[in-house]
């Protein structure tokens, strides 16, 4: 004879404690690893500080404080906001000529492949001349407005972008070519519905490459033939030994080449979703 098992039902109570039970094993706990990748830097910014510091109090010819940097960036907020604004307008523009030519010739190369051939021996030949003495000649040329810092711009982010643009176009998965040429696509559905989706990760990584060269493009050109932008206050301050303006407006260029670094890694991840 068989007995029979009773089972009791769970109370809503005894239910919700072992669902809570549930959801505290499955919250994952920081890790000693994530202490370590967040601590690291904090830890070595500080050490670099002090080190800072202490060359800045026995060495005062080489660096400022870093009180004093900070200082000149709070006694002068409307004078490095302007030359700022200088010089991201010309790393912005000059980016987007840069990229639009690139990207043109690209798509060009990867449709008529003779061109490759004629098109790549100029771009590296341009890739290898220092943009440094490019510079003072490009003023020269082109006189004292804004052409020149455009073009140098135009120049430092043509390369990487040309480069990536044309390896994410021919990265295309050759059976997803093949179904599409067989239901006879014609080319622009094909490069819209197939090649630019595929390439979309190379466009972005040549980007986030490409914004801090242009930026750092923008402040080299204004080296020479510039009277305002980050570069001209940079070479105004050496002149006259400003040693704290010299460093602020270099740690703006930085911090500002991360802010873009930044918007370029927030587009991609709205724009790229696979």
């Amino acid at each position: 004879m068989v007995a029979d098992i009773h089972t009791s039902p769970r109370t809503p109570a005894a239910s919700n404690s072992a669902d809570s039970r549930r959801v505290r094993r499955t919250v994952p706990r920081p890790s000693a690893h994530t202490a370590v990748a967040v601590l690291a830097p904090v830890v070595l910014i500080g050490l670099l500080s002090l080190g800072w510091e202490w060359v800045a109090k026995n060495r005062a010819s080489v660096l400022p404080t870093l009180g004093s940097v900070f200082a000149d960036l709070v006694d002068r907020p409307s004078f490095y906001w302007s030359q700022l604004q200088t010089t991201l307008t010309t790393a912005a523009i000059g980016f987007v000529i840069g990229v639009a030519v690139a990207l043109v010739l690209a798509i060009l190369i990867v449709h008529i492949p003779v061109l490759h051939a004629a098109i790549m021996p100029i771009a590296v030949l341009l890739h290898a001349t220092p943009i440094v003495a490019i510079a003072p000649a490009l003023v020269v040329a082109f006189g004292f407005g804004p052409a020149p810092h455009l073009i140098v711009v135009a120049l430092m982010v043509f390369f990487p972008m040309l480069i990536n643009a044309i390896t994410g176009l021919r990265a295309v998965p050759t059976d997803m070519l093949e179904v599409f040429q067989s239901m006879s696509a014609t080319k622009s559905d094909v490069f819209f519905r197939l090649r630019l989706p595929a390439s979309m990760t190379y466009l972005f990584a040549a980007a986030k490459t490409c914004v801090t060269l242009g930026m750092i493009g923008a402040v080299v050109s204004e080296f020479h033939g510039a009277n305002k932008g980050l570069g001209a206050t940079i070479v105004q301050a050496m002149t006259y030994l400003n040693l704290p303006q010299m460093w602020a407006a270099i740690a703006l260029s930085a911090v500002a080449s991360l802010i873009l670094l930044g918007l370029v890694s927030l587009l991609e991840k709205l724009v790229v979703r696979w």
